[in-house]
């Protein structure tokens, strides 16, 4: 049930974000992706998600591809995209119940669901009879965490999901994720707010120029502790880089 990716590229014109990158996460991992903004790091989720053709490579996700599979492929994946599409007309309860529909769910697994994860999310279940335009970034985008676990996927992409959330939101998501995670089911995140990152990642990939520069687990990655990620990815990027260099004009 793992995701395989193997010898992907892709271009925008003449700039190349993925140089022929192979990676593969296994079930039970929490991989989170990380790197500088605009380095790749959505443009490879949305080719696992289908949603943008790669140049070149595969990618199989329980050992099945779009080519031949695409309905089953899509069946057993969630997604939460960066930039959250949502139907704003709908309410929210209309929206989480179209998403039940789609996916086949039948009426009692849709209605003790969406309790669960409306209970779980919304303080305010007011808020949930109101269209989804008049909503907040941050209700919008717990709304959209809702549909994409709401059939539980073996595979769930969650790209920036912890952005526009609260404390108290993030925390309860920090929860949802590790309480999700399984022997049989795959997660895969891009972030940048890497304090909740710290608290979910069994695994981390560094996105940059295309190509991972590393790819494994959060104790190698710290050093099993002796630095927090935020370090380690700041050593790893920018090894020989001295933040106070010319700067002293601040100072006076």
């Amino acid at each position: 049930m793992s995701i395989a990716i193997s010898g992907l590229s892709k271009a925008f014109g003449r700039k190349h974000v993925l140089k022929d990158l192979s990676v593969t996460v296994e079930p039970g991992q929490c991989y989170c992706l990380l790197g500088k903004n605009g380095v790749g790091k959505s443009t490879l989720l949305n080719c696992i998600l289908d949603l943008i053709p790669p140049d070149a490579g595969s990618i199989s996700l329980f050992d099945k591809n779009y080519t031949h599979n695409a309905l089953a492929v899509k069946q057993n994946l969630g997604a939460l995209c960066e930039d959250n599409p949502l139907i704003e007309e709908f309410t929210g309860l209309e929206y989480l119940n179209f998403v039940a529909k789609l996916y086949r769910l039948s009426p009692q697994e849709s209605e003790q669901r969406i309790a669960s994860l409306t209970n779980y999310f919304f303080s305010d279940q007011d808020a949930l009879h109101k269209n989804i335009a008049g909503y907040s970034t941050g209700m919008k985008k717990k709304v959209g965490i809702a549909a994409a676990i709401l059939h539980k996927p073996q595979v769930l992409v969650l790209d920036e999901p912890f952005t526009g959330l609260d404390p108290i939101a993030a925390q309860l998501l920090v929860h949802l994720i590790r309480s999700y995670r399984n022997a049989s089911r795959v997660i895969l995140i891009s972030s940048h707010d890497l304090n909740y990152v710290e608290k979910v990642a069994t695994h981390i990939g560094v996105l940059n120029d295309g190509q991972l520069m590393y790819n494994g687990s959060v104790q190698e990655f710290t050093m099993n502790g002796a630095n927090v990620i935020d370090q380690a990815l700041f050593q790893l990027l920018l090894p020989h880089h001295n933040p106070e260099t010319n700067m002293d004009w601040m100072l006076s």
